[in-house]
């Protein structure tokens, strides 16, 4: 065995005792026990909390108590006592006008409803529910303006008087005003030819009541999957961290190992835990799980190494994976719960789900969903990697700042800068993901523009921060063709189309030019102000893009 793991295995046992041990490993499986039973059998926090009679009717529902009563009479004594927030007999319900009464008779009424529905489908399949489409174009008139003039009292009276009169009327009264309206508005000869639509009965209704798959079952299984493994990787993060506060990197730094072969020992064992957790889950819900979750896992681990080796404190660390957890978490369950959106199969969670209710997935679907993920990833482990040295380390500066340190170090060659521009794309779409979403809730010329801005502001960011340790023109135009090559390369993929609202993937030579201007324009102004020639980039960025999507 490789002599880190062995000392991490040591350090642990050192560090936790057998009780402690064994206390972790049984909330462990009491957690996931509960979360099975949750998901099979439902949340029943709020089971029992209406109570309901009836002299005909057992009702089977968990939100009710349900008793039987002798006589319509008992019942209704039971409703007016607040004995029972609900009281059924024949085809009628009783309510009071309590809150609570209220709302179980709405509880009640859904349940009637399902019951049915349920029913109908047991008796008569999906022939049950034909469904008819019709379109109705009606007449748009323009509203008239309100008068600033108050209305005198006795015309208010008038109308309430005319308002009480037409609820008044009958259905057969109003049918016969539109027929002798029809009859007035029709020539002699018309009248004798036209026939008055009648209304059809057609012995059937649609019902009003479709349930859409459960959200909250969705995100039970996702999380499920996920949180589990998150406990192994605090374990290794605080590891990590505290090798870095005691001082301890600066002696595994003398070692023979690689920056990459030491932070693969101290990985594996925490890596190892979390795979089996997820292997335990799948074997618990008959689906191939570590298929689905292996990227993510090790999305999860790559940022989260950087994190722990640049955060200059525990109370930062704890903040900063905290967040770093709870926007992955975003980027993994919020496609797949939404599923019929665009979006959805960027995330492998969306197509666990999917295998899980029996769906068949492409291979080219699976590739797609993990790529982002696994550039994403591969860009974590390069700049943990390149954290390993004492400069960096140890360095004052914040891990913001600390990131832009090591981007700029390592893109010290050319064939680096092009290397970590490829890889930033992956980052860059990471970021760009949480801007779609955000621009769903606002107005469509107002979203277009802020995504527009924002995704020349991260792209711009990530570009001259490569650029700035050599700010040429030959250095702009070599992490601008690395930007791009990686850009279209993900666009030429089919399921990618959708995404071409950010980074049009129809064109090729105006994109390439538009990198290569706005990291030429940075390179040359950068050499007395990078501020100003960032500013411009992004002005270059957001103005193409912006005209791509919209004014065209």
């Amino acid at each position: 065995m490789l002599p880190l793991i062995k000392a991490e295995f040591r350090k642990g046992r050192k560090k936790f005792t057998n009780k402690f041990r064994l206390l972790i490993a049984v909330t462990a499986l009491l957690s996931l026990v509960a979360s099975i039973v949750s998901y099979n059998y439902g949340f029943l926090s709020d089971s029992w909390i209406y109570s309901s009679a009836s002299d005909v009717y057992e009702i089977e529902n968990r939100l009710f108590t349900h008793i039987l009563v002798d006589n319509f009479q008992d019942g209704m004594d039971l409703l007016k006592n607040g004995e029972s927030d609900v009281f059924i007999t024949g085809n009628r319900i009783f309510i009071t006008d309590s809150f609570k009464s209220q709302s179980a008779g709405e509880e009640m009424k859904n349940y009637i409803k399902n019951e049915f529905t349920k029913w109908l489908y047991e008796n008569y399949g999906t022939r049950a529910f034909p469904v008819f489409v019709r379109a109705e174009y009606l007449e748009r008139k323009q509203p008239q303006a309100l008068s600033p003039k108050p209305i005198p009292q006795e015309t208010l009276k008038q109308l309430e008087k005319r308002s009480v009169q037409k609820n008044q009327v009958t259905e057969e009264e109003q049918k016969a005003q539109i027929e002798r309206k029809i009859q007035q508005s029709l020539t002699e000869d018309e009248r004798k030819s036209v026939i008055l639509p009648e209304k059809q009965e057609t012995g059937y209704e649609t019902p009003d009541t479709f349930s859409p798959p459960s959200l909250i079952s969705k995100m039970v299984i996702a999380f499920i999957f996920i949180i589990p493994s998150l406990f192994s990787m605090q374990l290794y993060t605080s590891s990590l961290a505290e090798d870095v506060r005691m001082r301890r990197m600066e002696v595994l730094l003398s070692a023979p190992f690689s920056p990459y072969s030491l932070i693969f020992q101290k990985l594996l064992p925490y890596f190892i835990i979390s795979v089996a957790m997820i292997a335990a889950t799948s074997i618990v819900f008959r689906v191939n799980g570590l298929l689905f979750m292996l990227i993510p896992i090790l999305a999860f681990l790559s940022f989260q190494t950087f994190i722990a080796l640049n955060s200059r404190s525990y109370r930062e660390l704890t903040f900063l994976i905290l967040v770093f957890n709870l926007f992955l978490i975003i980027y993994l369950i919020l496609p797949s719960v939404f599923s019929g959106i665009a979006l959805s199969d960027l995330s492998p969670i969306t197509f666990l789900l999917r295998d899980l209710s029996g769906e068949k997935i492409e291979f080219q679907d699976f590739i797609f969903s993990n790529l982002i993920l696994a550039g994403f990833t591969i860009m974590g482990f390069v700049l943990s990697a390149s954290s390993l040295n004492i400069e960096t380390l140890y360095s004052p500066r914040s891990p913001f700042g600390r990131l832009a340190d090591v981007l700029k170090n390592s893109a010290a060659s050319d064939l680096n800068a092009f290397f970590l521009a490829f890889l930033s794309v992956f980052l860059a779409l990471f970021l760009e993901f949480f801007l779609l979403f955000f621009g769903l809730s606002v107005p469509i010329i107002t979203s277009f523009a802020l995504i527009m801005l924002g995704v020349a502001v991260i792209e711009e960011a990530l570009k001259s921060i490569l650029i700035l340790p050599s700010p040429s023109l030959k250095r702009a135009v070599i992490v601008a063709s690395g930007f791009f090559i990686a850009e279209k390369g993900i666009l030429f993929l089919e399921a990618f189309k959708d995404y071409s609202m950010v980074l049009p993937g129809e064109l090729l030579i105006f994109p390439l030019l538009l990198h290569i201007t706005a990291s030429s324009s940075f390179a040359v102004v950068s050499k007395r102000s990078w501020k100003a020639g960032y500013v411009l980039a992004v002005a270059i960025h957001f103005a193409y893009n912006y005209y791509m999507v919209v004014g065209r």
